[in-house]
């Protein structure tokens, strides 16, 4: 039997220590790897448009020796100064009041306000009325969260993007209140996109809106920092925008309440401090002094309080729920204060189309005929008259022609008896292609629009005008909307001048 045996050489010291030195390098390492971890996380929940609820008491309990100090500070102040609200260890004490506010006044604000209240008051003309029975603004309090005016709490994180989340908030309530719908628009889609900012800081950003529109926050999430702009699908749309008053000062009360019953939340600047980052209930009335830095929604007012009742974007970490569910990032703060309500902007979001009427009579191409009924020429369907062209027989076998050529087998009414707009169908789709010899008019279906003329609604494109439907409002909308519908893109004639016939093509 073979037995080998091996000497073992036992350890030096110093290659016990080296060992061990190692070993602590690494256990450290993987400590701050994960405390690493641990912040992110938390800087994710900050972030998130809806986020942790927090209990002020329980985290001041733990909170670091510096929050406590800042705290007792801010207590003493609310002592000394006879103040009424209450601060708290927010989420928002976790940054500081640089990170979170970003509103940058425009330098020509007073010219911006005059024009851009110009230009809106033509657009509203053309808008549909919104009727909000619900508001009124003589009434002592008012709450659009209440009143199903207004979308939940969304957190900013660190990231000067107040201005985004103020026209969003306001477009948002605004979107509802005019579509019956809720919806979550994207704000990264607009501090990417807009050009009205960046986490520096910007102002209202509701023309982009209107330019190009909004993505939804499922396809274009919110990260808290200054991204490319990206092509993506954006569903939302305004179409217009102004201010409260026409100067650039504060609104009065009743200005601001007016606004909010007609056209929904609306977005304000306000100067935002250290005590305004620490409030967590009661009325906010420390009125200081100073720039305005931060925007916010504005959604409600309590005379019995005295106060503006306001939707943050620092989640709902932050705040009170100021009487109303469970969810904290609301404020009352007092009328006046902190010049709460500065540069007040409203916007218009863009009615979601309802479905197009359809007023249609089905044919059949392949039977109908020219006859001569009494004096006239007509085209019949069997023993139903479809189009008559009194005595012009050229233009009604054109016309016929022109049926049988696309097979057209629906003649279309907008506005019966006496229809203003007049279209054909085949089958449940729009005429396309070109027959030899037609006399086509062509218009982009994308950018037509109704336009009021000296007192006459017109479909128009660019400074063209195409259709004239008088005072029949709702008639040319109406119409626009099959336009959109079925691409329509060129105005056919038989007959011009005085068409006997007119019909409209892909």
């Amino acid at each position: 039997m073979l037995v080998i045996v091996y000497k073992v050489q036992p350890e030096k010291e110093e290659d016990i220590m080296k060992r061990y030195r190692v070993l602590q390098v690494v256990v450290t390492a993987l400590l701050i790897f994960g405390m690493l971890q641990a912040v992110s996380a938390a800087q994710k929940v900050l972030i998130s448009p809806r986020n942790v609820v927090i209990n002020y008491q329980q985290r001041e309990l733990q909170a670091p020796p510096t929050i406590k100090a800042e705290l007792n500070t801010l207590r003493q102040q609310i002592k000394t100064k006879n103040l009424t609200f209450q601060v708290g260890y927010t989420a928002a004490m976790d940054f500081k009041l640089e990170q979170l506010t970003g509103l940058r006044t425009p330098s020509n604000l007073v010219n911006l306000v005059k024009a851009q209240n110009l230009k809106a008051a033509q657009i509203m003309k053309t808008l549909p009325a919104l009727r909000l029975p619900t508001c009124s603004s003589t009434a002592r309090a008012f709450d659009w969260r209440k009143a199903g005016g207004t979308t939940g709490v969304r957190d900013q994180g660190a990231c000067g993007s107040c201005w985004a989340f103020a026209t969003h908030g306001a477009f948002e309530g605004n979107y509802r209140l005019r579509n019956s719908s809720v919806i979550d628009s994207s704000e990264q889609d607009t501090l990417d996109c807009s050009g009205a900012g960046s986490c520096g800081g910007g102002w209202w950003a509701h023309q982009y809106l209107i330019d190009k529109g909004s993505s939804t926050e499922a396809a274009y999430p919110y990260t808290a920092v200054k991204g490319t702009c990206r092509n993506v699908s954006r569903p939302y749309q305004a179409v217009t925008w102004g201010y409260v008053g026409n100067s650039s000062s504060i609104p009065g009360i009743n200005a601001l309440k007016q606004a909010l019953c007609q056209h929904g939340p609306i977005a304000i600047a306000l100067r935002a401090t250290d005590l305004f980052k620490a409030y967590t209930g009661d009325v906010f009335n420390e009125f200081a002094s100073g720039k305005v830095n931060h925007g916010v929604t504005l959604i409600g007012w309590d005379d019995d309080k005295g106060a503006w009742l306001i939707k943050n974007s620092w989640g709902t970490g932050w705040g009170s729920t100021c009487g109303y569910g469970t969810e904290k990032g609301y404020m009352w703060i007092a009328y006046n204060c902190n010049k709460a309500g500065y540069a007040a902007s409203w916007v218009e979001a863009k009615p979601k189309p309802a479905p197009a009427k359809e007023d249609c009579i089905p044919f059949n191409p392949k039977t109908t005929t020219v006859k001569k009924v009494g004096n006239n020429w007509k085209i019949v369907d069997g023993s139903h008259w479809m189009f008559d062209f009194g005595t012009k027989k050229n233009e009604a076998d054109k016309t016929l022609a022109i049926i049988k050529y696309y097979n057209m087998n629906k003649s279309c009414f907008v506005g019966r008896p006496g229809p203003s707009f007049q279209y054909m169908l085949v089958g449940n789709g729009a005429p396309k292609g070109a027959m030899k010899g037609e006399d086509c008019v062509s218009f982009n279906p994308r950018t037509a629009q109704v336009k009021q003329i000296k007192g006459s609604w017109k479909i128009v494109d660019g400074s063209h005008w195409m259709f004239d439907f008088g005072s029949k409002k709702d008639e040319a909308y109406e119409s626009l909307k099959i336009i959109k519908k079925y691409g329509f893109a060129h105005s056919c004639f038989v007959g011009r001048p005085q068409a006997s016939f007119k019909y409209l093509l892909r």
